[in-house]
């Protein structure tokens, strides 16, 4: 048992030196090349970045962006589980559905921005708008990678797609107040190209986090209702 116990965490630790080694050998590239190409304006060096990133006071902009992304998750699960399992298991389904999904995700999301001044229009300046335009292209993304039997992979493709709209949302409707994508836009116009890198890299490390920690749980338990059910299957 303790030796059992000993190879468990030595495995464990082989693992995260397996997930530190890719983002050392990044951002020492980044260092390396921002100070050999001084350019500031376009590539600031990863340590004023990282300084920047730890003095940065957005936890409330941070919790309401990945409030509403979870919640936009929620929406998207509810609405494209169902429907990818319909296209999983019926072939006329699938025939009818699919060329159909396919097109709304080339139209809806090369023409996504267009759809601002229509829910502006309908909802205003709000959250809701917001939520809204955050939500279309993932449940579409779900319905199809699910429909393919890869329901796992939906879920975490839908959750990088719904933090993804959401933060492009905060951007365009900046009047909201709140969220990374304002605080971003806010930096972009007065050109702290430093914060601007900052943010991104709150918003990788956080999204990471997520899906290594809550959306690996949600795969386990996916996996072992699968397990479950090839189980009964074979009484």
């Amino acid at each position: 048992m303790i030796r059992d116990n000993k190879l468990e965490q030595e495995n464990r630790i082989t693992k995260w030196i397996y997930h530190i080694i890719p983002f050392a050998v990044l951002f020492l590239l980044w260092e390396v090349l921002a100070r050999v190409f001084h350019q500031p304006y376009i590539l600031p060096p990863f340590s004023d970045v990282a300084a920047s990133a730890l003095s940065l006071s957005l936890a409330d902009d941070l919790a309401s962006t990945l409030g509403f992304s979870l919640l936009g998750l929620l929406i998207t699960l509810l609405a494209g589980l169902p429907l990818g399992s319909i296209i999983q298991r019926s072939n006329k389904a699938k025939w009818a559905l699919e060329p159909f999904i396919w097109f709304l995700l080339f139209a809806i999301g090369i023409g996504t921005t267009s759809l601002a001044p229509i829910l502006i229009l309908m909802f205003g300046l709000t959250q809701l708008s917001v939520l809204i335009q955050s939500i279309i292209v993932p449940i579409l993304v779900v319905s199809l990678i699910s429909g393919y039997g890869f329901t796992h992979l939906a879920i975490r493709l839908g959750f990088l797609l719904c933090l993804s709209f959401q933060f492009i949302g905060e951007m365009m409707f900046g009047t909201t107040m709140a969220g990374m994508g304002y605080q971003f836009s806010i930096f972009s116009d007065r050109h702290i190209v430093e914060m601007k890198y900052a943010i991104m890299l709150v918003m990788g490390f956080t999204g990471v986090f997520i899906d290594r920690v809550l959306l690996k749980y949600v795969g386990n338990l996916i996996q072992k209702k699968g397990s479950d059910c090839l189980g009964k299957s074979d009484f």
